[in-house]
């Protein structure tokens, strides 16, 4: 096992750690085609490299994208073993959307709640065939990217999400952990009033901890305990250079214990990389390729 999958198995299992893990979910396509550009079209390459560079030690690979079936079925996601390895898929809700359009999906969620149950078994037999996949190709956890709320809370009413959503994110927690991966969850906004339910259901990481959204780390952690770790938390897009020298060293010194894997909120994409990319992952103001 290397350092880096170690370190993060610790920080999940709120066990002392040598150095906080930075990690991040999604590593987009137009971030590694413009800085890594020798491997255009290789997306495992560009992964690897881009992890290199950022110095991470978790990384998220897209399992919805085009391409990615073919790389699992190759077991070609070994390649990434040396880091903690993320499978991201997306839920149930993302996938009932991408179905439907955002407004007859949310309309129908009000109206007929039925509808989507009646979509939820064959859902749920390709999000499994996707978790299989990810267990032979040696990946460290799944994150079930469903963004159910918004910066004022869920996108529907806690009723909603209790009777039909949870059993259904419930079973897809315990099928990934039924296959020896951790279980995470991902959606951006206030996610507070669903935080217990998810922990109940299994998922043993959240993120990204959106403070735009009024959630504040350090409550969390506090109120949950060692009961979910998070991952996320720094804004470079929103915060000052000072504001985020401050709260990563707040975070390196309150999360010594684990529960954190620190990264950005938003995503690394061409439009979040700036000067302030560099503070979070000092290792890419250090090596950073020609722009």
């Amino acid at each position: 096992m290397s350092l880096h999958v170690e370190t993060v198995i610790h920080a999940l299992r709120h066990n002392p750690v040598r150095f906080l893990p930075r990690g991040e979910l999604f590593i987009h396509r137009n971030f590694l085609d413009h800085f890594f550009n020798g491997y255009k079209g290789q997306y495992l390459k560009q992964l690897e490299a881009a992890a290199q560079r950022l110095g991470l030690s978790a990384v998220g690979v897209e399992l919805d994208i085009e391409g990615a079936h073919s790389l699992l079925s190759e077991t070609r996601f070994k390649e990434l073993e040396q880091y903690f390895t993320v499978g991201c898929i997306n839920g149930p809700i993302s996938r009932f959307i991408r179905g439907h359009g955002f407004f007859n999906a949310m309309l129908s969620m009000k109206r007929e709640p039925s509808l989507f149950l009646q979509m939820a078994p064959g859902l749920l037999k390709e999000i499994e065939n996707k978790i299989r996949l990810a267990r032979a190709n040696h990946l460290s956890a799944i994150t079930i990217a469903d963004d159910i709320a918004h910066n004022r809370g869920l996108l529907f009413s806690f009723d909603y999400f209790m009777d039909v959503l949870w059993p259904v994110y419930k079973e897809i927690a315990e099928f990934i952990k039924g296959n020896g991966l951790f279980a995470f969850f991902h959606s951006d906004g206030d996610t507070r009033k669903v935080i217990e339910l998810l922990i109940k259901a299994g998922y043993d990481c959240i993120h990204p901890v959106e403070t735009q959204a009024g959630i504040n780390l350090y409550e969390l952690k506090k109120g949950f305990g060692e009961r979910v770790s998070f991952m996320g938390h720094i804004d470079i897009m929103a915060w000052s250079k000072e504001h985020i020298e401050k709260e990563i060293s707040l975070a390196e010194t309150e999360s010594k214990k684990g529960g954190l894997i620190l990264g950005s909120t938003c995503g690394i994409s061409t439009e979040t990389v700036s000067d302030k990319l560099g503070l979070l992952h000092p290792p890419w103001e250090r090596i950073r390729p020609h722009q």
